[in-house]
């Protein structure tokens, strides 16, 4: 009896190192990440969006001790990234550096198959980018208040202003610009935001609202003139220039912003540890100024911020859109 109770005892505890086994893997199992994350960014290497999101890989992957990689799906004003991200499994290990356009504006515009409210986990925003309204010297035109009153001395039309394309921040904000003034100016889409600056210094177009890095070595060599930032406050790229407040416009702030999302439906567990790796990430001096040199600011918050931001955003120019009847080209 002695032995067989023995046994028994014997066999309870193989049973038992048996489930802790089983259970310890399964946890091991569905430990995160338990492979490589990658970025998907909706523009080509080298692009501003691309860049960001290669300065916060790099910072994110030790924090989180996988490999973190940028994978880039260009095409069709970043919506091919977005609707790849917003199709994904929602376990953490694709990620989307989302911008204003592919996120905010482009579902007023395209027919695109995800929603930008509904689609996504916000998981935080990673930087602020203002934009620097500039003019071609040849319209003399310095300041705004000598735009506006270049505007009020034109015939409707006359003047003209480029961008990279329709629907994007720099065409809206062109939009609104012509609101401000009370003048009517012709758009003319470019095919990137470089061409459109080249149009600008050459003469070809009046204006144009462009990306910081794009319009300061110009404007310091005097080829464009810097009117100001659409920010409450002066960027640090360009700390000469006045913010849209300061040149009289309190209220003309627009944002290229960029910020990281998951598909929707991100576990609350998941979303915590990518959270905190990329606000731990935004808060290195050396991605800080790596941001600054490219005219962005580096702008930490949480998921539930960003949701709120992403929700005013998608209004606001949906609101744009349709009261300026705007649609794609």
């Amino acid at each position: 009896m002695a032995f067989m109770k023995t046994g028994r005892a014997h066999r309870r505890c193989v049973l038992a190192m048996a489930v802790t086994l089983v259970v310890g893997t399964a946890l091991a199992q569905d430990k995160y990440p338990s492979r490589a994350i990658r970025i998907v960014v909706g523009s080509e290497a080298g692009s501003a969006p691309d860049t960001l999101a290669r300065a916060v890989a790099n910072e994110m992957a030790p924090l989180l001790g996988q490999a973190v990689v940028v994978e880039n799906k260009a095409g069709a004003a970043g919506t091919i990234g977005a609707a790849l991200v917003a199709g994904s499994p929602a376990d953490g290990h694709t990620l989307l550096m989302g911008t204003v356009s592919n996120v905010a504006l482009a579902p007023s515009f395209y027919p695109v198959k995800y929603d930008p409210n509904k689609s996504f986990t916000p998981i935080g925003m990673v930087a602020s980018v203002p934009l620097v309204l500039v003019t071609s010297p040849n319209l003399g035109a310095a300041t705004f208040a000598q735009l506006k009153e270049k505007a009020r001395q034109s015939p409707a039309g006359q003047l003209t202003y480029a961008s990279p394309g329709v629907g994007g921040p720099q065409h809206l904000a062109g939009v609104l610009l012509q609101r401000s003034m009370g003048a009517e100016m012709l758009h003319v889409p470019y095919k990137s935001g470089g061409a459109a600056m080249v149009g600008v210094s050459a003469g070809d177009v009046n204006m144009a609202f462009a990306g910081i890095p794009a319009a300061a070595a110009l404007a310091q060599s005097k080829r464009v003139h810097a009117l100001f930032v659409t920010s409450e406050k002066r960027s640090s790229a360009l700390p000469e220039v006045p913010s849209a407040a300061e040149a009289g416009l309190p209220d003309f702030v627009i944002d290229n912003w960029h910020a990281l999302f998951a598909p929707a439906n991100l576990p609350s567990p998941i979303r915590a540890v990518l959270e905190a790796a990329l606000q731990k990430s935004l808060q290195v001096p050396a991605v800080v100024s790596q941001f600054q040199k490219g005219g962005a600011e580096a702008a930490p918050g949480t998921g539930a911020q960003l949701g709120a931001m992403v929700a005013s955003e998608t209004l606001r120019w949906s609101k744009v859109v349709t009261d300026n009847k705007l649609k794609a080209e």
